[in-house]
């Protein structure tokens, strides 16, 4: 007698979820042995030394030219999450997920504390977790899409205020593997790390020396210093780096 084999098929679960900008989501406190997902944004590395190689490795710590930046923004008009969650039934089947949240929303990329969506996730082994950011300029209107206010050391006595103005759509991802999740672990954070640094490298310090300034500012944007903005946006739209936090977490879902 030949017996039949039981084919169970991989299971596909797409969940689209529109969050206003302050909206919050309790689901966690209804769903125990869930964990609540938040997603940061974060800048790194406020001040660096010039120039920054290729590979993102800093210069030698003592030098005279370096940037100190004060400011950093961007208009997030969505967040989309994407994970392959392996099934519990059969280790060759995996489960697709996916979240969305939509702002949009100005962040202080400096400010720790701002989470965006609050989202309930199945305990479990995440294959694969890809995190996309865009930002739009019609969100942004009359504001950059991506905003940088700083100051460039020169010299040891010359210092001028720059700014990096950009005022296109922006959009950048990040991926992590394999990340273990517990019905221990209440809150799970996903914070996307725009490293400052990197979005300087390949930029030589003679370009920045020899930039047009603007009413003595260095303004670096699509119609000023176009060329050093071409280098700086192309880093931005790069891969980021992201790290994944357990625990009860310390800001609240805006």
């Amino acid at each position: 007698m030949k017996r039949e084999r039981l084919v169970i098929p991989v299971v596909l679960i797409a969940l689209a979820l529109g969050f206003s900008a302050c909206q919050k989501d309790n689901s966690n406190s209804s769903n125990p042995g869930k964990s609540t997902l938040g997603i940061k944004l974060q800048a790194l590395n406020k001040s660096y030394s010039l120039p920054v190689a290729s590979t993102g490795l800093k210069s030698a710590s003592i030098v005279t030219t370096s940037i100190v930046w004060d400011t950093a923004r961007m208009v997030v008009s969505n967040v989309k999450f994407e994970a392959e969650l392996k099934s519990m039934i059969s280790h060759h089947d995996s489960i697709e997920i996916a979240y969305k949240w939509s702002g949009p929303q100005e962040i202080n990329l400096f400010d720790p504390t701002i989470t965006l969506g609050n989202f309930t996730l199945q305990p479990g082994f995440y294959d694969q977790i890809e995190l996309k950011v865009e930002g739009s300029k019609q969100d942004a209107g009359v504001k950059p899409v991506f905003y940088l206010h700083g100051v460039y050391n020169k010299d040891a006595r010359t210092a001028l205020p720059v700014r990096v103005v950009v005022k296109e759509n922006v959009m950048f991802k990040t991926e992590k593997d394999s990340v273990d999740i517990t019905a221990a672990d209440p809150i799970f954070t996903s914070i996307i790390q725009v490293y400052l640094d990197k979005l300087m490298a390949d930029v030589q310090v003679s370009a920045l020396d020899n930039a047009k300034l603007t009413d003595g500012i260095m303004v670096i944007s699509a119609d000023n210093n176009p060329e050093l903005y071409q280098i700086i946006v192309r880093n931005l739209i790069r891969d980021h780096h992201c790290e994944h936090n357990k625990g009860h977490g310390n800001g609240e879902g805006h």
